[in-house]
């Protein structure tokens, strides 16, 4: 079952000044919360309205290489590091979730603010800090950290581009569920989100990174209410990345193509997953929130 964070539950006065200042900073960098709902919660309009050519769902849903984000790589199966073949659990990961590349200083810093009152307002009600809240905008960059043996400092060793925004479903996308899940949703009800792109580096492939990562995507796409997770994985045809994917848990979705921006594979193969996250995977699972 999805958990949800409610907006409601975040800002109680402590004093006048501070629950003003809270308003606006929420109002300004907080991504609005999923009402109270089941799966399939109705959304206001169809997939293409929010996800679109390029910019945001089609070639761009590839894993990325380390000199631009829409550059097609090999997954950690295919780029096997002989330098360190180490499978790493969540106990080795810490996870920072941030707003997208692009955003201004200024933004970063009224999102850190709004962070740190959040923060310090649950803490004097002797309340727990939400497990994750996602920045305003319907985007989030996901990062990787990971100390290495013999070094004092944490090293990043991988970024993931991710929506966060519960985008609408579309009759392509519904009934792919169908026959892929046996699940039927009423009409243009599925929410979704995407991965936009995955990198790891190069040194740190082949070490569970990316498997991890999937997890993480999932959990963050379960607090934000979505029902599926979509992607575009391009391999260049050989199929490793595919395979990779598939045995990650997700599906080809052949009628998905024109409306990921893939017509006829164009970028990659179009692919979904329904989200999942066990319980108890935020106590496991390190993820710091901006």
């Amino acid at each position: 079952m999805s958990r949800r964070v409610e907006i409601s539950t975040l800002l109680p006065p402590i004093t006048l000044s501070i629950a003003t200042i809270s308003c606006i900073v929420f109002l300004l960098t907080i991504s609005s919360s999923p009402s109270p709902c089941h799966a399939f919660a109705p959304t206001s309009s169809r997939l293409s309205r929010h996800y679109t050519l390029n910019e945001k769902i089609g070639c761009s849903l590839s894993l990325a290489s380390s000199e631009a984000p829409n550059t097609p790589i090999k997954s950690d199966a295919q780029n096997s590091s002989k330098k360190n073949n180490q499978l790493l659990t969540h106990a080795d990961i810490e996870w920072r979730l941030r707003p997208p590349e692009g955003t201004s200083r200024l933004d970063r810093l009224k999102i850190e603010l709004g962070a740190n009152i959040i923060r310090a307002d649950r803490k004097l009600r002797g309340l727990p800090s939400p497990p994750l809240l996602c920045p305003k905008g319907g985007r989030a960059l996901l990062e990787a950290y990971y100390k290495e043996p013999g070094r004092r400092k944490k090293k990043k060793v991988g970024r993931f581009g991710i929506t966060t925004a519960r985008g609408p479903s579309c009759d392509e996308i519904d009934t792919t569920i169908r026959q892929l899940y046996q699940i039927d949703p009423p009409p243009n009800t599925a929410a979704i989100a995407a991965i936009i792109y995955m990198f790891v580096e190069p040194d740190h492939r082949n070490q569970n990174i990316g498997a991890l990562a999937l997890d993480v995507i999932s959990a963050i796409h379960t607090v934000q209410g979505v029902d599926f997770t979509v992607l575009v994985a391009d391999d260049n045809g050989s199929g490793g990345l595919v395979r990779w994917y598939e045995r990650n848990g997700y599906s080809k979705a052949p009628l998905m193509q024109d409306v990921l921006g893939s017509p006829g594979g164009e970028f990659g193969v179009a692919m979904i997953r329904p989200v999942r996250v066990e319980e108890g995977f935020f106590e496991r699972c390190l993820i710091r929130w901006w």
